[in-house]
């Protein structure tokens, strides 16, 4: 079995290229698109989660992508800073921005009617993204089953836009200041684990009603951050009691952070909110508040979250792994008295335990990040070590 096994996974995997927050074009539809590339100098041992980075209104991929530094959380990850085209609201140039559904209905200007009003209605945005992802699956070895979307405000818009249409393809997304737009149905593919952040002070968003304010107008361009997340919430049949993680308050930035995890026991999939109270349009890091953002959603991607201890798992039948992608401890739930295997990508066995219970721990903080395999009586899953 041992020699079958190594010849599918070796039969798997391609080499991964080098390379650090490179900029690349790619022809779309006879458009010339723009995103930044970062892809790990020392590739981990098997396939790479991928995210996609998605900057707000008016901002570049350059810039959003030198300013998140999400490379410090997530080193061994394809990241991926696409840029959107340049759109236009009633004569005023608002700079680049996503077509996520942003816009507003029956807008009067000097009681004027203007109608409605949806920015860069006519642009594939998503099929931008997805050519890219399908781009980086020739090139590159990719973990299809870890590809992850988040946004800052425009970028937030369309990333639920991405999860309502592509949870396919995408495992999960977490908005930051940005929500679902008017002109995008909620009409989602499948259930997909979802994040959002928002300040109650946000005054670009806003956090109650998604208020946007122009020189001329204010427009309400989508959901409220709460309606958000219950909308979410509903459609993953998650429950409606929530853990709560309230960050520790040791900054003195005037703020404080509490954080809402929702969960569906049955599917393990997740809703989870994180409440900047006096927050503003910000994507907080550590060094001057009590949260990271991008520690906050690394985790929540990777499977872990503050105040919960079990999540999302993989099925087999009886034969589950959770978390996955996974740190230091994955825990397996199969029959007892059984004999457990991990393999790396090379099929090398790096792991042999002698599962007594139904449920085993396994202690995996020894274990580089990259793919392995955890293989029961001849049954394999994927187990992604992400850090």
């Amino acid at each position: 079995m041992k020699k079958i096994f190594t010849i599918v996974v070796m039969a798997t995997m391609t080499l991964a290229l080098s390379a650090q927050h490179v900029a690349r074009t790619m022809n779309f539809e006879g458009t010339s698109r723009k995103y930044m590339e970062y892809i790990p100098t020392n590739s981990p041992d098997g396939s790479m989660p991928v995210v996609f980075l998605l900057h707000g209104l008016g901002d570049n991929c350059a810039n959003f992508s030198s300013s998140i530094h999400f490379e410090d959380v997530a080193p061994n990850w394809i990241i991926i800073s696409p840029e959107a085209t340049n759109a236009n609201i009633m004569g005023y140039d608002a700079g680049n921005a996503w077509a996520a559904g942003v816009g507003a209905e029956n807008i009067t200007y000097n009681n004027i009617p203007i109608g409605d009003i949806e920015l860069n209605a006519n642009v594939n945005d998503e099929g931008f993204i997805l050519a890219i992802l399908d781009s980086l699956i020739i090139n590159h070895n990719v973990d299809t089953d870890s590809v992850f979307v988040a946004g800052f405000s425009m970028g937030g818009f369309m990333s639920n836009k991405m999860a309502v249409k592509h949870a396919d393809r995408i495992k999960a997304i977490a908005s930051v200041s940005g929500t679902l737009g008017h002109f995008q149905p909620f009409e989602p593919t499948g259930n997909i684990n979802t994040m959002h952040l928002h300040g109650t002070a946000d005054q670009t968003i806003a956090y109650a009603d998604a208020s946007f304010s122009l020189s001329v107008v204010t427009i309400q361009v989508g959901l409220g951050a709460e309606a958000l997340v219950d909308t979410w919430r509903n459609y993953n049949e998650c429950g409606t009691e929530p853990t709560i993680y309230n960050f520790e308050d040791t900054k003195n930035d005037g703020l404080t952070f509490e954080q809402y995890s929702y969960m569906n026991e049955n599917t393990g999939k997740r809703t989870v909110f994180i409440k900047a109270n006096n927050g503003t349009h910000d994507w907080y890091n550590g060094s001057s508040n009590d949260i990271d953002y991008n520690t906050e959603i690394y985790k929540f991607f990777t499977g872990k979250i503050n105040g919960v201890s079990s999540i999302e798992t993989n099925t087999v039948d009886n034969f589950r792994i959770y978390p996955n992608p996974a740190a230091d401890i994955v825990n397996v739930t199969t029959e007892a008295n059984t004999e457990l295997a991990i393999f790396n990508a090379t099929g090398k066995e790096i792991k042999h335990i002698n599962a007594t219970e139904t449920i085993t721990s396994i202690d995996i903080s020894d274990m580089p990040n990259g793919l392995y395999f955890v293989v029961d009586n001849g049954r394999a899953q994927k187990l992604t070590i992400a850090r």
